[in-house]
């Protein structure tokens, strides 16, 4: 599966529960806490694209309370991204700026 399999739906549900540049929280709407048997291997999976990205220092994920916490370079990844990205519906949109700004990632 392509990494925008994975990062576009989450992204999509997801909202900014807290957020200062350099670290974001996000909590995951309840259609995504509702498949939470069936994301055992979705956190490995997050993980392993997570490593493929330069601007992500540390990723915390706790899929029990629905959240994943980013440490991230703000000179990397512009804390900009998370407001424009972050429950974005327009999926080609979410595509185009997750590509312009995590350009390690492979859509």
């Amino acid at each position: 599966m392509a990494v925008s399999d994975y990062l576009v739906p989450l992204l999509e549900e997801a909202e900014i529960a807290h957020h200062i540049p350099g670290r974001i929280r996000l909590r995951f709407n309840y259609s995504i806490l509702a498949m939470l048997p069936k994301l055992n291997d979705l956190g490995n999976e997050i993980l392993r694209i997570a490593d493929q990205v330069k601007a992500f220092n540390d990723i915390r994920l706790n899929l029990h309370a629905g959240s994943v916490t980013i440490q991230y370079d703000t000179d990397l990844l512009p804390p900009d991204f998370w407001e424009e990205a972050v429950g974005e519906q327009n999926v080609e949109h979410l595509r185009q700026t997750a590509q312009r700004f995590l350009p390690d990632l492979k859509f």
